[in-house]
């Protein structure tokens, strides 16, 4: 036994001799069921498109609350960083996937000071490689565990022909608070099988055993279906005529049901919050591929159709039943959220907390979620993508899926509108990148005061962190207006800017000898990356393509007078908005276009305004084929006080 868990077993059956007498009564059971790579169109009361019955998950939502837009992070193990410690999996370790350290509160840590008794039947997946007796469950504060350390893949590894005879053989393993944990049997594709339903009647002896006791309890049930390989238990293997997938979703409501069941013949469900989320969004790897419903993208991605994921909610006098909605939550609002039904808040002052308490929004307190947005972030903690209500912006466009137009990094998508993640539409909707922007800058503020955890130090438990406020701003994402602007070039006289006009960049290189820079994200002019100027006396009028193909659908054009008067432009991106005011006026050779862009705030239904200006000129030919190049400088004001932002796009002559 580790000496740390002398001192916590100690600790803990002080903490519960003293408390139980005052905890045992009032306090709510919790049932965090987390079932693995499940997407959204698996779930009948989601709409699931393999027709398979899941009564008893929809029955958790029918009797409570449906959401619509739960928020989770990419992959297994961040997603277990997330939704245990209630932080952004970036925060918990510059290299989270070599496990997470034993400073990190998890919820059953805190659950405990409460009383709980607490428990894990699944899916660990937070210790790393050298988890054991190092980052086992009962190190971070589960009273015991049934399960696999890792992932579900593993079991087919001994089935591979070249498997090394000198490596390690998976195992499904046990353990409790003060001792290593022990192998129990060989984890492989028959086990995999039958390791949800045994993690499952297990919860269930859990919950009768702590029920006899009248101790609150904390189960963590992280099932690892619907992860590949997604090999249903025999007694659901081909019933429901949707191959492996259907019978592995069959199998994971029946396992729903044993727990409801027990929950219902103990006569304690009315004092049981109970909690049924996914991990990540669908599976990708086939023959076992998900559904992500009406969305785009599986899990390892930031696309909707991976961090998107089914969510049902049901405390029963509580959470009034039948809601659904579509407020913005994520699964480190869980940490607080269940703190606070336990009657022990979480609010350290020694690190950050990204979750909030969505309790009473949960109980219908309040119409709005406490959450309006999210931050999706790679690995390494670069931003991927932020969301803000319904809007979608990329920083660092990435999607498994054949893409059209792979140099365009930068994206914003109205999910309303678009929820395939399809169109791009920053140049007609800027106001929205200001209010990202800030979201984001927030987030590299908290890492001065709370610095992330450093890959050095995750290895060396017992972490010790830094002093507060000794962190170092760290960009999250690399564009173009984050450098400072250099001084305009000189404006050729008299400009026409009439003709074709690409950003493609120009290169007189060889492939063989041309050695290619990483490319750096750009917001572009507002205009696209290939545009048509035609330049008259008294009006400019720029064209550009949007929606193909362009058999059917019209040009996108734009026309601003020349003679001081205001120009209208109505352009439809999917929604019927009021129409752009532009004016113009000449700076000597340079064109300057000032566009007043009206957009409603999405929480008071207000119409407001911002800014967007736009300053064209033609630079001077420095090399062949010595033709002029068309510069515009764009600002754009953020809405709702977001931050603004300049940038200038370079465009040569034709179409490249």
């Amino acid at each position: 036994m580790h000496a740390h868990q002398f001192k916590i077993l100690g600790i803990g059956l002080i903490l519960f001799a003293i408390l139980h007498p005052i905890f045992s009564q009032n306090k709510p059971n919790v049932v965090l069921i987390f079932p693995d790579n499940l997407g959204v169109g698996e779930v009948n009361v989601y709409g699931g498109v393999r027709g398979v019955p899941t009564p008893n998950i929809d029955k958790i939502g029918n009797e409570g609350i449906r959401l619509t837009n739960f928020n989770v992070e990419y992959s297994c193990t961040p997603s277990r960083i997330a939704i245990l410690t209630g932080r952004y999996a970036a925060r918990a370790g510059d290299d989270y996937y070599a496990g997470t350290t034993l400073w990190e509160t998890t919820l059953a840590e805190q659950l405990k000071t409460a009383g709980y008794a607490t428990a894990l039947f699944g899916k660990w997946d937070l210790g790393a490689e050298n988890w054991l007796g190092k980052r086992e469950p009962t190190d971070q504060g589960f009273d015991e565990w049934y399960g696999i350390p890792g992932t579900s893949h593993l079991s087919q590894f001994t089935a591979m022909k070249g498997f090394p005879k000198d490596q390690e053989i998976p195992f499904i393993w046990e353990g409790v608070a003060g001792q290593d944990s022990k192998k129990v049997k060989t984890f492989d594709q028959e086990t995999r099988r039958t390791i949800d339903r045994e993690a499952a009647e297990k919860s269930v002896t859990f919950i009768r055993k702590s029920a006899a006791k009248k101790q609150p309890f904390f189960l963590y049930y992280p099932m690892t279906q619907l992860h590949f390989p997604a090999l249903p238990h025999p007694d659901k293997a081909g019933t429901t005529g949707a191959g492996d997938m259907g019978d592995a979703m069959a199998d994971v409501d029946y396992n729903v049901g044993l727990i409801l069941k027990e929950l219902e013949k103990l006569g304690i469900e009315k004092n049981t919050l109970v909690i049924w989320c996914s991990d990540n969004g669908a599976e990708m790897r086939r023959p076992w591929r998900g559904s992500s419903g009406p969305w785009r993208g599986f899990y390892n991605s930031a696309m909707e159709g991976g961090v998107r994921t089914p969510c049902v909610i049901r405390w029963p006098g509580r959470i009034k039943n039948g809601q659904v909605s579509n407020e913005v939550v994520h699964e480190v609002d869980l940490f607080p959220t269940i703190a606070a039904a336990a009657g022990v808040p979480y609010a350290p002052s020694d690190r950050k907390i990204d979750g909030v308490n969505q309790l009473p929004f949960f109980e219908g307190h309040q119409k709005q979620s406490n959450r309006e947005s999210a931050i999706f972030m790679s690995r390494s903690g670069s931003v991927m993508a932020v969301k803000w209500r319904d809007w979608k912006f990329w920083y660092n466009f990435r999607t498994e899926m054949p893409d059209a137009d792979p140099d365009n990094l930068v994206r914003l998508f109205d999910l309303r509108v678009d929820p395939q993640e399809e169109i791009d539409v920053k140049d007609h909707y800027p106001w929205v990148i200001g209010i990202m922007d800030s979201i984001v800058k927030e987030y590299e503020l908290s890492l001065v005061q709370y610095p992330r955890v450093s890959a050095q130090a995750n290895a060396a438990d017992p972490y010790l962190p830094p002093p507060l406020g000794s962190g170092k701003r760290v960009p999250t994402y690399n564009r173009t207006d984050r450098a400072a602007l250099g001084n305009r070039s000189p404006a050729l006289p008299n400009p026409d800017f009439t003709g074709s006009w690409s950003t493609a960049e120009l290169s007189t290189v060889s492939v063989i000898n041309r050695t290619d820079g990483s490319k750096v994200a750009s917001l572009g002019s507002g205009w696209g990356e290939k545009i048509a100027i035609l330049q008259r006396s008294d009006y400019l009028e720029i064209e550009r393509v949007l929606f193909t193909p362009r058999e059917l659908q019209p040009l996108i054009t734009y026309r601003y007078g020349l003679n001081g008067a205001p120009s209208e432009n109505s352009i439809n991106v999917g929604r019927s908005m009021k129409p752009l005011v532009s004016t113009t006026k000449w700076q000597e050779n340079r064109l300057v276009i000032t566009t007043l862009l009206p957009y409603q705030d999405p929480k008071s239904g207000q119409w407001r305004e911002s800014k967007m200006i736009q300053t064209l000129w033609l630079e001077a030919a420095g090399n062949p084929p010595w033709e002029p190049r068309l510069i515009v400088e764009t600002y754009r004001e953020g809405g709702l006080g977001g931050l603004s932002s300049t940038n200038r796009t370079a465009y040569s002559k034709g179409y490249r």
